[in-house]
């Protein structure tokens, strides 16, 4: 099949990475993939703020250099640049919008939705109402794309996660810390990690905490081990420092850190925030808590950290559902879905 993915734009964005991923796993299946990422202003923009960054910390990865097969800048998406039967992937509510100018008879349209867009939540709507094939990265997205359109999601489309990049890098007996990532956007709740920090400090006094980051550290969290932008190999480290991981965020499409701090040995706690409870069966291989709740998540995490009994128990649980989480079988449901929806198209 003729595969073209549409990206927001390239650099070190998640979506950026598991598009990357997908789309070297459909190249090795033998289909012929693209990936066509926007270059306005915006991207200018993000290109400036992303060398300035290398200069600053040595290292900023632009995911889309390890992709195997072609990509494209655009501005403005070019009929010529596409074939009548082409799958034409929109993985975000602008680049859907821009998939929808092209003519009718060109491509066969499809919205990958990989979480909720609030900031621009009409135009959102509007592309989830567009009469084009629709898959979730979650169940909780699925479910919510069709409450608000009264149209089907074909399917839900999770993502993977490598387990020869995320394992655990250093003895058991040396990990001793909690960590979490940290992101400014509302949908991460950077309140909360601030919050559930300073609560850890007196629960768990003399524990290492850590935080890394693609943004600039925040205040108000003293004594824990910082990192802006940690390369692959320093993300699996800080990982692997830890007994307990935690997520607060409010919305998650899908919630990638959950697998890789469980591949590294973690006992994950997560807010109940969408895609994480579709990883995370509660009390078996981790802890849910209702999102904003931090005094419970504090409670789950010490809990987690004192119990080595339960925590041991979680983690190898855990490390059941990573290798129901690999990115071929991820791509199975992608492929088996995208030939159903082609087959659907010629018939």
């Amino acid at each position: 099949m003729k595969i073209s993915f549409l990206l927001r734009g390239r650099g070190v964005a998640g979506s950026v990475r598991s598009t990357m991923r997908i789309g070297n796993e459909l190249l090795a299946r033998g289909h012929d993939v693209r990936i066509f990422y926007r270059d306005d202003l915006s991207g200018l923009w993000n290109r400036v703020r992303e060398f300035c960054l290398k200069v600053r910390y040595g290292f900023v990865n632009d995911w889309l250099l390890m992709f195997k097969g072609s990509s494209f800048p655009y501005n403005k998406l070019k009929a010529d640049d596409f074939f009548s039967d082409e799958l034409i992937i929109a993985m975000c509510t602008q680049t859907t919008l821009d998939m929808w100018d092209l003519p009718g008879e060109i491509g066969i349209k499809i919205l990958h939705c990989r979480g909720t867009e609030p900031h621009i939540r009409d135009p959102m709507l509007e592309t989830w109402r567009l009469p084009i094939y629709k898959l979730a990265l979650s169940s909780c997205l699925a479910e919510m794309i069709e409450s608000k359109t009264n149209q089907p999601v074909v399917g839900v489309v999770p993502n993977g996660v490598n387990t020869k990049e995320y394992f655990p890098a250093i003895p058991d007996a040396e990990r001793e810390g909690v960590g979490s990532i940290f992101g400014w956007s509302k949908a991460k709740d950077p309140e909360s990690i601030v919050e559930i920090m300073q609560m850890l400090r007196r629960r768990l006094p003399g524990v290492p905490r850590y935080l890394f980051s693609s943004g600039k550290k925040p205040k108000g969290i003293k004594g824990v081990h910082f990192k802006r932008l940690p390369s692959l190999k320093e993300a699996r480290r800080i990982y692997s420092s830890c007994k307990v991981w935690f997520l607060s965020s409010i919305e998650e499409g899908f919630g990638n850190p959950v697998l890789e701090a469980m591949a590294c040995g973690c006992a994950v706690v997560s807010t109940d925030c969408g895609g994480p409870g579709d990883i995370i069966e509660d009390g078996v291989n981790g802890f849910l808590v209702d999102i904003g709740n931090s005094g419970a998540m504090a409670h789950k995490i010490e809990r987690l950290y004192k119990d080595d009994k339960l925590r041991n128990h979680m983690c190898a649980n855990a490390i059941k559902t990573v290798e129901s989480y690999s990115w071929p079988k991820a791509v199975d449901k992608l492929e088996g879905y995208l030939i159903s929806i082609y087959d659907d198209e010629h018939h």
